[in-house]
């Protein structure tokens, strides 16, 4: 198994590990912070740095077993680094833009009460489909509530519940085709705003902000019709 660290400080950029197994084009280390792709949220990129040779990480993969995760190398590389200590550095800018859209997201389930039945976190612009009345989505109230929660600057919080109080709390799953990880009978949640005032709560394995302010501008753009209750909302960074 391998420690995700990415799941106790989303802002590492870099940190030490050893490589643990080779798996085709793939590098399994003990620990990393490098996020695996799931969710609807890509998987990061950056490099592994030996003490003769740097390899480039084009994707991460989730791997077989739980808490595997699987670093994708782009060329060919020396399959006997088993042992070896590395250092991993994620594509900080790459993984920042995720972070604030994945928050945009959780922004954007707390608005609209609604089960969810897709969503894609993109760099520039993320979506979520909504099983919703589309008599409820107002594009001009909802960026309004939506600027108003950034500004505000709403801290958010990751905790962890047990897998018994994840199954006795139904409603902290909002995704009708996705469950979160249950990783040693342990499930992360991520909160918006204090308990007197929860933008929204949910269960949720990604990497966030730490609050609403960070995000900067970002609003909805289409709403799109994808069957009879089915709406697609999409929301984008502004130009400024």
């Amino acid at each position: 198994m391998t420690e995700l660290i990415f799941s106790e400080d989303s802002y590492l950029k870099t940190i030490d590990a050893k490589i643990t197994k080779i798996e085709g084009n793939a590098i399994i280390t003990n620990r990393t912070i490098f996020y695996a792709e799931s969710g609807g949220q890509p998987g990061d990129s950056g490099e592994i740095r030996l003490h003769d040779q740097t390899l480039k990480i084009i994707d991460t993969k989730k791997g077989n077993t739980p808490n595997e995760v699987l670093h994708i190398v782009d060329s060919e590389f020396d399959r006997g680094l088993v042992g070896k200590d590395a250092e991993l550095i994620i594509d900080w800018e790459k993984r920042y833009e995720l972070m604030k859209m994945h928050t945009g997201c959780h922004i954007l389930c707390g608005i609209i009460e609604a089960e969810i039945t897709g969503a894609s976190v993109g760099f520039q612009k993320s979506r979520i489909d909504f099983d919703v009345d589309p008599n409820l989505l107002n594009k001009e109230e909802l960026n309004q509530k939506i600027e108003t929660i950034i500004k505000d600057d709403h801290q958010i919080f990751l905790n962890e519940i047990s897998g018994d109080e994840f199954k006795n709390n139904p409603q902290l799953v909002k995704s009708a085709v996705l469950s979160p990880p249950v990783i040693n009978n342990k499930v992360r949640t991520v909160q918006i705003g204090t308990s007197d005032n929860i933008i929204d709560l949910q269960c949720c394995g990604g990497t966030h902000c730490l609050s609403t302010k960070e995000l900067g501008s970002v609003e909805i753009g289409k709403i799109e019709n994808k069957g009879k209750r089915n709406r697609r909302v999409n929301i984008r960074f502004k130009n400024d």
